[in-house]
């Protein structure tokens, strides 16, 4: 399963309770959205709401998440946004957010629920930035090598397109990022080239303080 992505928006880190509502509201997700195909639908629709809606209109999206906006005005966003177009499921449980507050959490909840899901099902979320998008055997091939990354599970890769990279390609896997971009290998030659100067000015330095 691979996905390809425009850049995402970047967001702040969640505090260790936005954390923990995260992982708790995404378990409650899945235990009410039913079956298996019940719970890829819901998960389809909260992987659309995040990137349609929240990645793709930061204002709009600091509109549902600002507690000064009162919710009953944020469930009527909801209501008109998205009844119709998301499984019935998905919507409830977009309003049982907003009404405890917790609706600038529903990034949050799209990706930890999907990173449970994925685990429960012996898959592996591998997070790829790309300076160009790949081609389907380019895809593949990175797969089969991260496959004994995955410690035997799938890897499910999400490909982003990144050209700040310049060229080569960053792969994260949990808290482990592979850095194999151009850019990488260049800011390391830039490093050691600081690193020679600054060992040869010091050498220079100390011939001065201790003549032959």
């Amino acid at each position: 399963m691979t996905t390809q992505s425009p850049p995402e928006r970047s967001r702040r880190p969640l505090s260790e309770d936005e954390a923990e509502a995260a992982h708790s509201y995404a378990s409650a997700l899945l235990g009410a959205a039913g079956g298996d195909d019940a719970v890829a639908s819901t998960l389809e629709d909260l992987d659309a709401f995040r990137a349609e809606v929240l990645d793709a209109n930061p204002k709009f999206s600091d509109v549902l998440a600002s507690p000064k906006i009162p919710t009953s005005d944020k469930d009527r966003i909801l209501v008109d946004l998205c009844e119709g177009r998301v499984q019935d499921v998905t919507l409830r449980f977009l309003r049982v957010l907003n009404r405890h507050g917790r609706l600038g959490l529903a990034a949050a909840v799209a990706e930890e629920a999907r990173r449970l899901w994925d685990r429960r099902r012996g898959r592996v979320a591998v997070k790829v930035r790309t300076a160009a998008p790949l081609d389907p055997a380019q895809t593949e091939a990175l797969r089969a090598k991260l496959a004994g990354l995955t410690q035997g599970g799938e890897p499910v890769l999400n490909v982003v397109t990144d050209p700040d990279l310049i060229g080569g390609l960053v792969v994260q896997i949990g808290d482990v990022v592979l850095d194999a971009s151009v850019r990488n290998r260049l800011e390391q030659i830039r490093q050691r080239l600081i690193e020679g100067k600054t060992h040869e000015i010091q050498k220079r330095r100390d011939q001065f303080s201790h003549p032959a």
